[in-house]
């Protein structure tokens, strides 16, 4: 494909080129982030008002796992291709980096209002399904965008390149941003969305930025710890493991719960280092718990998914079990939709090696996310975790009394356990012990204690059972 360096307004056309250029991409022809931003460096100078928009592949990662990255390529001149039939002559379109494409749309006075339409339009055409190499394959795509106000319904100032906007923005690379960032938040939603960029979002951005340097700094100084929740067996009312949860000491703010920091930190670079600091810890302390009953007790620790993912994830699980001296029985890992959906083999293959290692693996929340079932179908694990949002109401609503029964008998029938989160009272424990629920866990039996209060409560146990046993 050869397509002009600028295919903005008539005056900025400039000449075809054979070869590529260092403005240019070489798979579609298209100009790259740095044409791109000349482009719209020329309209600052010529203060031509104009939206910018950024659009992406939700699925294009897993078409080129499953059908290779020469399909991916193809599929990405196929996009450039589709891009370019839809846009008007005087649009600007650029290749930014992997799946990203950025659109400039000049916004004059004589032109109608109509950039959401035209994006809209454009991600329906994406979405009509094509044969590449006698593949068929579908598109979901988002798109993000910085609207230009002479475009828009709400009658505000137009934004002009080179000129502040309402949201601060200065410069080229700063529109680009914008759009970009509209278009990761589109991304979340899955398929076919456009969000226009909010001021909001930048802040939201920056105050991320914020907490991961803090991430950064708490994993440096050791202010991370790990906090234990018995999960109890329902029918002997005996400690059967713990759950181990993240906590965050903070110089200033104290005690930290996940609710501030999980999310941040499962998508920072520091994920996984963090995530193996856990295992380790966790194996070294489980191993010094008491033997409940005659029995081991267990330790649940959960995943992040770039430590799924990671090439080393096996070695680092046999190195904890190995430095701990836990039995791998002892160990159950937590896996979140997440890392349950991923669909390029790997998930499956890595479940299987560690069941072979004798280790356990539950699927977290269940029942909060569409993939569930389809996931029981195709991922061997040995446990199913039941959201609290469905325990908390589980004796006075209908509807999550009914979703739990249904839990309940999808587990029996993989020959699965179950265990229920969040349950506080009496009466909600009473309810699932009479379904045959296996183990529960929540504030009605023991929040999530340090270390050493975690170890009070198994004596408290044990001196409790003792004095059982002497009366009968």
């Amino acid at each position: 494909m050869n397509v002009s360096a600028d295919q903005t307004a008539p005056e900025d056309v400039e000449v075809r080129f054979d070869t590529p250029r260092a403005d240019e991409d070489p798979l579609t022809g298209l100009p790259n982030r740095a044409g791109l931003l000349r482009a719209l460096d020329r309209r600052r100078a010529q203060h031509i008002p104009t939206a910018v928009a950024v659009l992406g592949i939700d699925n294009f990662h897993s078409l080129g796992v499953t059908l290779g990255p020469g399909m991916a390529d193809i599929m990405l001149q196929v996009i450039a291709a589709r891009l370019l039939a839809r846009l008007p002559d005087d649009a600007f379109l650029a290749r930014l980096d992997g799946d990203e494409f950025a659109i400039a749309l000049s916004v004059r006075g004589q032109k109608p209002r109509g950039t959401e339409a035209l994006l809209n339009a454009i991600l329906l055409d994406l979405a009509q399904p094509c044969e590449v190499d006698m593949h068929r394959v579908h598109l979901d795509a988002c798109v993000g965008v910085l609207l230009d106000a002479a475009d828009d319904d709400s009658g505000a100032t137009p934004v002009v390149p080179g000129t502040p906007d309402d949201t601060g923005a200065t410069d080229s690379l700063e529109l680009v941003a914008r759009a970009q960032l509209a278009m990761h938040y589109a991304k979340r939603s899955r398929g076919q969305v456009l969000r226009r960029f909010e001021p909001s979002m930048r802040t939201a951005a920056i105050d991320r930025r914020r907490l991961d340097l803090e991430l950064r700094r708490a994993l440096n100084e050791r202010e991370f710890e790990l906090h234990y929740q018995p999960q109890i067996h329902l029918e002997t009312g005996r400690p059967a493991g713990a759950e181990a949860l993240l906590r965050w000491r903070h110089p200033e703010r104290g005690l930290v719960m996940p609710a501030g920091f999980i999310d941040a930190l499962a998508m920072s670079g520091i994920a996984a280092l963090v995530g193996w600091w856990i295992l380790d810890r966790a194996c070294r302390d489980a191993v010094t718990w008491p033997r409940i009953d005659g029995r081991p007790m267990s330790v649940s620790v959960n995943l992040f998914p770039s430590q799924f993912g990671h090439a080393d994830f096996l070695h680092h699980v046999d190195a904890a079990l190995r430095d701990s001296g836990l039995p791998p029985e002892c160990l159950e890992l937590e896996l979140t939709e997440t890392i349950a959906l991923r669909d390029d083999g790997a998930a499956a293959a890595t479940l299987q090696a560690l069941r072979q290692r004798g280790v356990r693996v539950a699927y977290d929340d269940f029942g909060t996310g569409y993939a569930s079932l389809s996931m029981l179908r195709h991922l061997a694990v040995d446990r199913v975790k039941i959201d609290r949002s469905f325990v908390c109401d589980v004796v006075d609503d209908r509807g999550d009394a009914a979703i739990v029964r249904s839990i309940l008998m999808i587990a029996r029938n993989f020959d699965m356990q179950v265990t229920a989160e969040g349950v506080e009272s009496a009466p909600q424990a009473d309810f699932l012990r009479k379904l045959g629920c296996d183990e529960v866990q929540g504030f009605y039996y023991a929040p999530a204690l340090p270390l050493a209060q975690f170890g009070t409560w198994l004596s408290d146990y044990e001196r409790h059972r003792a004095r059982v046993m002497a009366i009968g």
